[in-house]
C-alpha cells in the first residue's frame, strides 16, 4: 500500500467545490477529507484496488447525497408509503426536475477541461486547496453581534398591551440561535386568545378556507398581483407566516391558533382546550362544520384535524359530485365551488351563527385537471389558479345574496415551491424555506352595514395567532352593525417574527436573513436566488 495523487477522482471534488460555493450543496468537511484521505490510498494488488474503486463508488454517491439538501434516506424510508400513492406519471414528472440540464453541461465542461489539462497541472494539490476554501467558507461565523441586536429589537416589540410583554434577550450576552429560537417558543407559549364570554353587537358566521400550495412566490411566479386577486377583500396579510410547508402541520396550526406557535415535537402533544380556535367559538353557540374538496386519506390528514386540531370530521359524501381534478395519487379532487354551494345550502335553515372549516387541495402539485390533456404541474397550476378564485368569488356573491354578516377569512397551508430555488427544486418543500412559508392570508367582512375602505394590507410579518387575535376583536367590536371600522381590529396586531419548522428541519431569520437548521446540527445561511 502506498500514497499516491487522486487522478480522476479530482473531478469529484471539484465539482462539489463549485457546487458548495453556489450553495447548491453543503460541505461536510471531516466526512469528506477522509473520503479524500481514503481515495490516496493505493494498492499493490489487482483484487484489491478494484474493491476500493468499487467502495469509493460507494462512498461517493452517499457523501454527495449527505452533502446535497435532499431529505435524509431515514426520512425517505418513513416516507415510503406516501410515496408508493404517486401516480407513474407523477413519478416522472418529479424525477425530470432533479436533473438539471444547465448543471449536466456545466459539468461535461469541466471534465473536457481536465482531459486536456491534468497531464500539467496537479489537481489533487489544487483540490487540497480547495479543502482550505471549504473549511474557510464553513467556519465563517453565523451571527454577528449587529443581526443579534435586530433580533433582539424584533422580539422586544409590544405585541398587545392585554398580552404579557417579554423581553427575550434583554440585558444577556450575545446569544446563540438555539437560545435564540428558545426564547422565542418561551414567549410565544405565554400567548393566549380571551375571547369574550359573550358577542358583542351582531352575530356574524366565521368560514375559513385553508388553501393547500399558495404563496406569495407562486402568484408572482405565474405573474398575479396579490393586491389584485385580493382587491374585493378587506384585509391582506401579504407576509403571512405559514410556520411550516407541509399540510397536516399546517392545518393543525391553524386549528390552534388562539395559542403562540409551537415546535414541531409539541404540535402532536395535547394543548389546553382555549388553544383550539374553533372550540373557542364553539363555546359562543357556533355550529361547526369540516368540509373539503378531498377525501382527506393522504398522510391521514384527517385523522391529524380531529385528533391534534379539535375537529370532529365525520364521513365526507361526495356522491352526486364530478371530479374537476385528480391527484398526484390519482384520486378524485371536487370542484370548490360544488362543495362550498352544497355547504351552504344545507344551512340554509341553520339560523343561529356558523363557523366552517374548509381545506382545498386544489393547487397541489400533480393534480391533473380532468378534461384536459395531461400537464405538467407549472403549466396547469395559473389555469387551477385561475378556477379556484373564480370559485371562491362565485361563492362570495352567494354569500353576499344571503345577507348574513360573515367574517371570510383565507390562510394558505404553505407554498408551492412552483420555481424552487438553489436548495429544493420545483416541487420539494422539505425545508420550510421563506418563499414557501411566506403566503397571503386575506379577510373580508361581508355584511350590508359594514364600513368597507378597501383593501388594508399588512406589511408585517404575522401568523396564526393574529389571526385568532383579530376574529376575538371581531366578536368584541360591532364591525357588522357599521359602528366600528375594520382598521380598529388591526390596532397592535400580534405580530411574528419568522420562525418555520419541519420535522427534524428549523428556518428562522437571524437579522435579515434566513438560516436553517437540519436534523439538530449547525445554523447554515439559506442559500437566496440571485
Amino acid at each position: 500500500m502506498k500514497i499516491s495523487g487522486l487522478g480522476v477522482w479530482n473531478l469529484y471534488f471539484l465539482i462539489k467545490f463549485a457546487l458548495f460555493a453556489y450553495g447548491e450543496i453543503s460541505f461536510h468537511f471531516l466526512e469528506n477529507l477522509a473520503f479524500f484521505a481514503f481515495l490516496t490510498l493505493s494498492f499493490s494488488e489487482a483484487w484489491q484496488q478494484r474493491l476500493k474503486n468499487v467502495s469509493a463508488a460507494i462512498f461517493a454517491s452517499a457523501l454527495l447525497y449527505y452533502d446535497s439538501w435532499l431529505p435524509p434516506i431515514s426520512r425517505l424510508t418513513k416516507q415510503v408509503g406516501n410515496v408508493q400513492d404517486f401516480s407513474l406519471d407523477y413519478f416522472f414528472e418529479i424525477s425530470a426536475r432533479v436533473v438539471s440540464i444547465d448543471l449536466l453541461l456545466s459539468i461535461f465542461i469541466v471534465c473536457v477541461l481536465y482531459r486536456f489539462s491534468h497531464k500539467w497541472l496537479r489537481y489533487t494539490s489544487i483540490s487540497l486547496l480547495g479543502f482550505a476554501y471549504a473549511y474557510w467558507l464553513s467556519t465563517a461565523p453565523v451571527i454577528n453581534s449587529s443581526q443579534t441586536a435586530q433580533l433582539t429589537e424584533q422580539r422586544n416589540q409590544p405585541i398587545k398591551s392585554t398580552q404579557p410583554t417579554v423581553n427575550v434577550g434583554a440585558g444577556k450576552r450575545e446569544q446563540t440561535p438555539d437560545e435564540q429560537l428558545e426564547d422565542f417558543y418561551q414567549q410565544q407559549s405565554l400567548l393566549k386568545s380571551v375571547f369574550p364570554d359573550r358577542p358583542t353587537g351582531e352575530p356574524f358566521d366565521v368560514l375559513i378556507l385553508n388553501i393547500c400550495s399558495l404563496a406569495t412566490a407562486d402568484l408572482e411566479a405565474i405573474g398575479v398581483d396579490e393586491t389584485q386577486l385580493f382587491s374585493n377583500f378587506d384585509i391582506l396579510f401579504s407576509d403571512f407566516n405559514s410556520a411550516t410547508s407541509y399540510s397536516g402541520p399546517a392545518a393543525i396550526r391553524l386549528l390552534r391558533a388562539s395559542c403562540g406557535q409551537t415546535s414541531q415535537t409539541d404540535l402532536f402533544k395535547s394543548v389546553p382546550e382555549q388553544c383550539y380556535l374553533f372550540n373557542n367559538l364553539q363555546e359562543l353557540g357556533y355550529d361547526t362544520s369540516v368540509a373539503m374538496n378531498h377525501d382527506g386519506h393522504f398522510d391521514d390528514f384527517k385523522g391529524l384535524i380531529n385528533k391534534y386540531g379539535g375537529m370532529n370530521t365525520t364521513e365526507l359524501d361526495f356522491s352526486g359530485y364530478s371530479p374537476a381534478q385528480y391527484g398526484f395519487d390519482g384520486k378524485p379532487i371536487y370542484s370548490d365551488k360544488d362543495v362550498l354551494t352544497n355547504w351552504l345550502d344545507a344551512q340554509s335553515q341553520n339560523s343561529g351563527p356558523r363557523s366552517l372549516y374548509y381545506n382545498t387541495i386544489s393547487l397541489h402539485d400533480g393534480n391533473q385537471i380532468a378534461g384536459y390533456d395531461r400537464m405538467s404541474s407549472t403549466k396547469s397550476y395559473p389555469i387551477r389558479q385561475q378556477q379556484l378564485f373564480s370559485d371562491i368569488n362565485q361563492f362570495i356573491e352567494k354569500l353576499e345574496q344571503q345577507q348574513r354578516n360573515t367574517l371570510l377569512v383565507i390562510v394558505p397551508e404553505h407554498g408551492a415551491a412552483l420555481e424552487g430555488d438553489k436548495v429544493q427544486f420545483s416541487g420539494l418543500r422539505e425545508i420550510p424555506s421563506p418563499k414557501i412559508v411566506s403566503v397571503p392570508s386575506a379577510i373580508k367582512f361581508i355584511g350590508p352595514n359594514v364600513r368597507h375602505s378597501g383593501l388594508i394590507e399588512v406589511k408585517d410579518s404575522t401568523s396564526y395567532f393574529g389571526l385568532s387575535e383579530l376574529i376575538s376583536r371581531a366578536l368584541r367590536n360591532d364591525i357588522f352593525s357599521g359602528d366600528s371600522s375594520i382598521q380598529s381590529l388591526l390596532d397592535n396586531l400580534p405580530r411574528a417574527p419568522k420562525v418555520a419548522e419541519n420535522e427534524d428541519t428549523i428556518m428562522m431569520y437571524i437579522g435579515n436573513k434566513p438560516y436553517i437548521q437540519l436534523d439538530g446540527g449547525e445554523w447554515t445561511a439559506y442559500p437566496q436566488s440571485d
